[in-house]
């Protein structure tokens, strides 16, 4: 049972085995010897030696007018095994070619609720990357919580993430400013000209948008290399225009 779990891993079919053992071990037989050894129907026998004979696994001479087979030395299975592989290796770059880069499909959840916003945070110290932010901070602090984005802020350094933040200038955003150098942060503020209604993170290959609607508050995340790419190249405009170097 073991050997013929073994050739069908090499791509036989059941009947394909029973037959090549019973004619291995019968020797030069017919095709009524084989179907007798093997109590596989005549008929079904008869298409399954012509498959075999076709793979070379089976030869076959003619004895006082009766068509005798004889199976193929067991190292002819090793043979085509090593065969296939060479054939399979020939056109291999030509599959990898049509095969379906899944890589290059944007991949977006959503969030609703900032119970589920909160998972996006949590995602941000998990990839364990910098860090770019541009956020309205005081919001963003009334939608999830200070004690919340107190504790965000512990975490991102103690897994020593540093951050480049653009927000509006506010009361609580000049405080913030104050501990940049404790907080492994640099905070610029966004000229009074340019106003966002949302706060974006981007980080590793990911883009974060939070909507900061307190009623209806929505979080999306998209991972994808080449719009994280758009979005760094967004930020460091941004950051120039708020004076950055």
């Amino acid at each position: 049972m073991h050997i013929r779990f073994a050739i069908e891993q090499l791509g036989y079919s059941p009947h394909e085995v029973k037959v090549y053992l019973a004619a291995l071990e019968l020797g030069g037989s017919t095709a009524t010897d084989i179907a007798a050894k093997t109590r596989i129907p005549r008929t079904t026998v008869t298409l399954t030696i012509d498959s075999l004979h076709r793979k070379g696994l089976l030869d076959a001479y003619l004895l006082r007018r009766r068509k005798i087979w004889t199976a193929a030395h067991p190292q002819k299975l090793l043979m085509r095994l090593r065969e296939n592989e060479a054939a399979l290796k020939t056109i291999l770059p030509e599959l990898q070619s049509l095969q379906h880069d899944i890589s290059a499909k944007p991949i977006l959840r959503t969030y609703s609720g900032a119970a589920e916003i909160k998972q996006i945070m949590n995602d941000i110290l998990e990839t364990k990357h910098r860090l770019f932010s541009i956020e309205r901070w005081d919001e963003l602090v009334a939608l999830l919580g200070k004690s919340f984005m107190e504790d965000f802020i512990e975490k991102r350094i103690r897994q020593n993430m540093p951050v480049r933040l653009l927000t509006p200038r506010t009361n609580l955003s000049l405080a913030l400013k104050e501990k940049d150098a404790q907080e492994l942060r640099i905070t610029q503020f966004l000229p009074d000209s340019i106003t966002i209604n949302n706060s974006n993170f981007i980080y590793g290959n990911k883009v974060a948008i939070i909507s900061l609607k307190t009623k209806r508050s929505v979080g999306i995340l998209i991972e994808d290399k080449d719009i994280h790419h758009t979005m760094e190249v967004l930020f460091e405009s941004l950051w120039q225009q708020s004076g950055g170097v």
